[in-house]
Order: structure tokens, then C-alpha cells, then sequence
């Protein structure tokens, strides 16, 4: 069975880098569009029974259950914390043997046709790297490397997740596509995505 995971901050302390142009209630907003247009997409690529939040907010599972997904807590201290976490739970059922894409908020241009190209390769990992090379956008994880995969988010993971993939010897598929390489991180990208979406 595929799983989406879909990592949510608390949505009063998401894009804090985006201070110079939003204050705190945009940045809210902003939040929850992109949260509410992830769950849209996500839940229309596959059924919204095998999408997960991973989420501290309880406004963020609010949002999950008013799109048919259910929420995984969110007790860890990070990002690759908060992956791990939801893996314990999710591989406490032993029967329960799940492939993984782990879906970020913040790709705004992520279409459902993008994603269905990320789950189709057969490797047992497939990675999306973003427009510098650096980062990590999409990962999916097979089952077999899913189960103990270390999660390395965060400056230049896509070095360490193609590094750690390889170690173990898992089949690893890297998809180039300037769709899901686009994502809200930095000012630049909030201009540039204004600038190409949002009405004036």
C-alpha cells in the first residue's frame, strides 16, 4: 500500500523566513493554503485513508479530517524527528508493510500528474532533488527502505538521502521535474511564486 506523509509545523510558526514580507497572520494564511492545497492534491492521487499528517497542531489535523486524511503526532524536535516518529507508528502493526512518499506543504506547483510520476519508477527509492541540487523535495520510499531509512532533511539532504540509499543498497531512481522542484522557502521564492500565482 502507498502512504503520503505530509510533515506540518505548527501553522503559527511555519515560513518564518518569510518575515521580510509577511507578518505573522499572513504567514499563517500562507501556511494553511499551502497545507489545504497539499491535502487537495495528495488525497487525489490516492484515497485520502492512506494520506497521513504529520502534525503538533491540532488546527493542522482539523484541516487533514476536513480532507478524509488522519493525522500521525508530531513529537519530535524536528523534521527528520518527526518522520521517524511517525514510522514507529506506522510499523507498530506488523502486518502493515506501507511504500512511503514523504509530500512537503511548500511546493506550489506540485500537480497530481508530477506526483504520479514519483510513485511509477519500481526502485526502491525515488528522490526529487530541488532547483539548486541541494535539497530534498519528494522522497518515496519503498517498504523494504522505508523500514530503517535514515531521514537527513535539512542543508544538502539530497547528497545525504542519495549517499544513505546507496550504502544500503537499495535501487534508487533521482526524477528531475521543475514542477516539484519549486518550493516556498526563501523570500525569492515567495516573490517569484506571487509574482507567477497570486492575484495582485
Amino acid at each position: 500500500m502507498m502512504l503520503i506523509l505530509i510533515p506540518c509545523k505548527n501553522l503559527d510558526e511555519g515560513k518564518s523566513r518569510l518575515t521580510p514580507h509577511l507578518d505573522a497572520p499572513s504567514r499563517r494564511a500562507l501556511c494553511e493554503l499551502l497545507l489545504r492545497r497539499t491535502l487537495a492534491l495528495a488525497t487525489s492521487v490516492i484515497p485520502p485513508g492512506q494520506v497521513r499528517l504529520v502534525s503538533a497542531d491540532p488546527r493542522a489535523a482539523a484541516i487533514a479530517t476536513d480532507h478524509g486524511a488522519s493525522s500521525l503526532p508530531d513529537s519530535g524536535t524536528d523534521l527528520n524527528a518527526a518522520l521517524a516518529g511517525a514510522r514507529r507508528l506506522l510499523l507498530s502493526d506488523r502486518s502493515f508493510e506501507p511504500d512511503v512518499l514523504v509530500l512537503p506543504i511548500d511546493l506550489p506547483f506540485a500537480t497530481a500528474i508530477a506526483i504520479d510520476a514519483v510513485m511509477a519508477p519500481p526502485a526502491d527509492a525515488v528522490i526529487v532533488p530541488d532547483r539548486e541540487g541541494r535539497g530534498t523535495n519528494i522522497l518515496l520510499l519503498r517498504y523494504q527502505a522505508f523500514r530503517q531509512f535514515p531521514f537527513a532533511f535539512g542543508g544538502n539532504s539530497f547528497a545525504r538521502h542519495c549517499a544513505a540509499i546507496r550504502s544500503a543498497g537499495h535501487a534508487m531512481q533521482i526524477v528531475r521535474d521543475d514542477l516539484l522542484a519549486f518550493d516556498v522557502d526563501r523570500p525569492q521564492d515567495y516573490l517569484e511564486w506571487k509574482e507567477a500565482c497570486l492575484p495582485n
